[in-house]
């Protein structure tokens, strides 16, 4: 067996859409369509050491790729995870860039970029590198070499949404960065945890509920005072009764910056 081929780790069940790519490149060795499938390695398998490797995705394979760009996507995986459940392990490759997750393609799911969330994409409708492959002195490295599965459910309900019933806002170019996720990606996130929070109720220790709820906007999250009070707002609509003085509910999140500090 070649040296690279070894190095490489690839599944066998890879090989039916494996595709030669340039040497220190993404482009097809030859011309290439993903209706003409792939050349099987063949031309890699004769010069391992000098051309990359790829495989096919779906449709025109049973994969799509999750791919996750540098700290900030990490971070923002990190956020998704929270909000509606961890990944299962499946086969995992570290890119030059980020992380790779392959997982089991279902009908309806579609590409996209930074869609689910900054630096996360789904890569399906081409290709991807696989490890053994090089680009700038840069490897692509298997990371956990297990079987491929299914994504979750709500990975593949997000990833075939293209209503955005998800509500993500848009990204603003100047928005601050806290923790390498992106500002307004992190207000949608403590808006989604703010609104599983039980509601404050008079008599039931309801003032307590209300300095927990500032406490996690101000300090978990960190957010402005403009996007607490937005989420504030939405959050005692469901207080019994709500809070009549918008002005004393306001309060609460500078008493809390300030005990704080």
């Amino acid at each position: 067996m070649p040296k690279g081929r070894q190095e490489m780790k690839f599944r066998s069940e890879f090989e039916p859409y494996l595709l030669t790519i340039q040497h220190n490149s993404k482009k097809p060795l030859t011309k290439w369509s993903p209706q003409s499938g792939g050349d099987g390695g063949r031309n890699w398998l004769r010069r391992p050491d000098h051309f990359n490797i790829a495989v096919i995705l779906a449709p025109y394979s049973p994969y799509f790729v999750l791919d996750i760009d540098g700290e900030k996507g990490y971070k923002n995986l990190q956020g998704l995870q929270i909000v509606y459940g961890k990944l299962p392990r499946t086969f995992t490759v570290k890119s030059p860039s980020g992380w790779h997750y392959y997982f089991r393609y279902q009908q309806g799911i579609k590409r996209s970029i930074g869609w689910l969330a900054p630096s996360i994409d789904i890569i399906c409708h081409g290709y991807t590198l696989l490890p053994g492959s090089v680009i700038d002195g840069k490897r692509y490295e298997v990371l956990d070499d297990v079987a491929i599965v299914s994504a979750p459910n709500w990975l593949i309900r997000l990833a075939s949404n293209t209503s955005r019933q998800i509500d993500m806002p848009a990204k603003k170019k100047t928005a601050a960065q806290y923790d390498g996720e992106d500002y307004e990606f992190k207000v949608w996130r403590a808006r989604k945890y703010v609104e599983k929070m039980p509601p404050a109720v008079q008599g039931q220790g309801g003032h307590t509920q209300l300095l927990r709820v500032c406490n996690i906007l101000v300090h978990k999250f960190r957010l402005d005072d403009a996007d607490c009070r937005d989420i504030l707002m939405d959050y005692n609509a469901r207080c019994v009764p709500p809070f009549a003085s918008y002005k004393e509910l306001f309060r609460k999140i500078s008493e809390t910056r300030k005990w704080h500090e």
